[in-house]
C-alpha cells in the first residue's frame, strides 16, 4: 500500500473513533488530523469535507470486515446456518459500531450530505448478491433484494430497539432473537 492509502487508511480510522466516541457534531477534523498525526489540510485534501470522510468510514467499514470473503467460504448446502452466520456477522457490526450507528439515527431528516445507515446498505448489497447467486442454483425461492432488504431491516430493527431502551424491551437474550429470526427466514425461502 503505498503512503497515500496509508495516510487516508489512518485518517479514516481515527475519524470512525473518533465519531464513535463523541458523535459527529462534537468531532473536529482538528481532532482527528491531531490525532491521525497528519495536517488538517491532508483530511481536506484526501475527503474535501467532514460529510464525505464520514461516508467513505462508514461505507469502508464493511469492507474491512471481509464480507465477500466470509461468504465464499460458507456451505451453499446449509442455508439456515449460513443465514445465522450472516445474522450474527451483521449483529456483531452493529454492536461494534453502536456509538456510530447512535449519530446516523441523530442525523437529520433533510440533511443531504448524508447517506444514513452506510453500513446497513453496504452489508445489504453484499447479501443481495450472494442471494442471487443461490437463486440461479435453485437453493432458495424469492426475490434475491427483496429478501436482502428484509433480513436487513429486521436485524436492525432488533437492534435499534435494544439501543433505545438500553436492553430493557425484553429479558430474552438479542443474540437468540437473532438465531430465531434466522431460522424463520431461512426456513421461509429455502426450496
Amino acid at each position: 500500500m503505498d503512503k497515500k492509502n496509508d495516510t487516508r487508511t489512518k485518517i479514516m480510522n481515527v475519524a470512525l473513533k473518533l465519531f464513535s466516541e463523541q458523535g459527529y457534531d462534537s468531532t473536529t477534523t482538528s481532532q482527528i488530523a491531531s490525532e491521525a498525526e497528519v495536517n488538517e489540510v491532508t483530511i481536506f485534501r484526501h475527503f474535501k469535507t467532514k460529510e464525505n470522510l464520514f461516508q467513505e468510514t462508514t461505507q469502508n467499514y464493511v469492507r474491512e470486515i471481509h464480507l465477500d470473503e466470509m461468504i465464499k467460504q460458507l456451505d451453499e448446502n446449509d442455508f439456515c446456518g449460513n443465514v445465522q452466520i450472516l445474522s450474527s456477522k451483521f449483529m456483531e457490526l452493529c454492536f461494534t459500531n453502536e456509538k456510530l450507528y447512535k449519530v446516523q439515527m441523530k442525523l437529520p431528516d433533510g440533511e443531504t450530505q448524508f447517506v444514513k445507515l452506510k453500513l446497513s446498505r453496504e452489508f445489504q448489497k453484499v447479501i443481495a448478491d450472494y442471494f442471487r447467486e443461490l437463486k440461479r442454483k435453485d437453493i432458495i425461492n424469492g426475490n434475491p433484494d427483496l429478501m436482502a432488504v428484509t433480513l436487513i431491516n429486521s436485524l436492525l430493527g432488533a437492534f435499534t430497539i435494544y439501543v433505545l431502551t438500553d436492553n430493557t424491551f425484553t429479558d430474552i437474550p438479542i443474540e437468540k432473537m437473532v438465531d430465531e429470526h434466522a431460522k424463520q427466514f431461512a426456513a421461509f425461502y429455502k426450496k
